[in-house]
């Protein structure tokens, strides 16, 4: 009897180790079922993480300047092939930074985001954000910027928002390569791009470095949505990204489409504590409204910086990345900033000498004679 329980036992382990082989032997072809695409539309293949550098075309990086004082212009290629012009800001922190991609505004092209901004002094959006250690990825649309100038389908809607997904990808790139954590990643939408930005990041496996992960997207900054932009209605696709990815929408008060975008979703965003509502007494839209308006560019850096830059999240290297192609890489040195001019003088010799004498002192004026 006790020799059958022991051959009953020795059969049953057997069975069980049979099994969990079996199980792992097919783990990876279910894994593979479905494969993510690479950029041409090929299947997923392991990829090492540190390859050839194709930045490093564009010259030695020590050779540049100081990190986080370039950055460098390319060609990234969609995953349907088509070329996507595109700016990338290295930031000095390693794997330590935090990350943002900047999407324009519908006709407009990254350059925006090179414009100065009045809150700056003199820098633009990108810049700044390198400057305050944040790796920034500014590409331009499909059919609009430095891309060729055409007029984008409604059917291709959606592939836009896949275009993000593979300067995602790009960055996961740079990511395993120490340049960034994409674990602290952020998108900044204007106008229709910001409804472009949350229609990517309400697509399944939106910032999914590997299939059966977390998505990476940590906050969302939506800067004069609109009702309906780039094919996405704001009311149906930000609720139920409003409950897993913090969000901040800002809008003018006088910019009514926006502002009545916004109110829609009010009652769902107020549900999450890292979501925040901000409107400013303006008409500016977008692009000017990031600019000019006074607290606005502020106000962004500050929620960024608190989803982002503070979020505590240990840098740790990903495999099984899907292969990034890009071309026509350039760096780009920073400009010197040109001196205030000088106010120039074109007053008399005689009165400007006259100004400068100092003025007598009052103790040794005379005093007022005797009556």
């Amino acid at each position: 009897m006790r020799g059958l329980l022991t051959s009953r036992k020795t059969w049953t382990v057997a069975i069980a180790l049979a099994t969990t082989l079996a199980v792992a032997a097919q783990e990876p072809g279910r894994r593979n079922a479905r494969p993510l695409r690479d950029q041409g539309g090929a299947r997923l293949k392991k990829v090492e993480p540190r390859g050839g550098d194709p930045l490093a075309k564009a010259g030695d990086p020590r050779a540049l300047g100081a990190p986080g004082t370039y950055h460098y212009t390319f060609k990234l290629r969609a995953f349907d092939g088509t070329p996507l012009a595109s700016s990338y800001y290295p930031s000095r922190l390693g794997e330590a930074a935090p990350v943002v991609v900047l999407i324009h505004e519908k006709g407009r092209s990254r350059k925006d985001f090179e414009d100065p901004v009045l809150e700056f002094k003199g820098r633009g959006l990108a810049e700044y954000l390198q400057s305050a250690g944040y790796a920034v990825l500014a590409p331009d649309l499909r059919g609009q910027g430095q891309n060729p100038r055409r007029q984008v389908a409604a059917e291709e809607y959606e592939t836009m928002a896949d275009d993000l997904q593979a300067a995602y990808q790009f960055l996961l790139d740079r990511h395993n390569r120490g340049e960034l954590n994409i674990g602290k990643l952020g998108a900044v939408g204007l106008g229709e791009g910001a409804n472009l930005a949350i229609a990517w990041a309400y697509q399944p496996g939106a910032a999914v470095s590997t299939e059966g992960r977390a998505g990476d997207l940590a906050a969302l900054a939506l800067v004069s949505p609109r009702p309906e932009g780039s094919g996405y209605v704001l009311s149906r696709v930000a609720p139920p990204v409003a409950l897993r990815v913090p969000m901040l929408l800002m809008s003018g008060a006088k910019d009514a489409p926006s502002r009545d975008a916004i109110e829609a979703v009010r009652g769902d965003l107020e549900r999450g504590r890292s979501n925040k509502l901000e409107t400013f007494p303006s008409a500016l839209h977008g692009y000017k409204l990031l600019r000019l308006e006074p607290r606005a560019a502020d106000t962004l850096v500050k929620y960024l910086d608190a989803n982002l830059k503070n979020r505590p999240n240990e840098w740790e290297p990903r495999y099984n990345q899907l292969p990034v192609a890009y071309s026509d890489v350039q760096a780009v040195r920073p400009q010197p900033r040109a001196a205030e001019p000088k106010k120039v003088d074109d007053r008399p010799a005689d009165d400007a000498d006259a100004e400068k004498k100092p003025a007598p002192d009052a103790a040794e004026e005379k005093p007022a004679p005797k009556s």
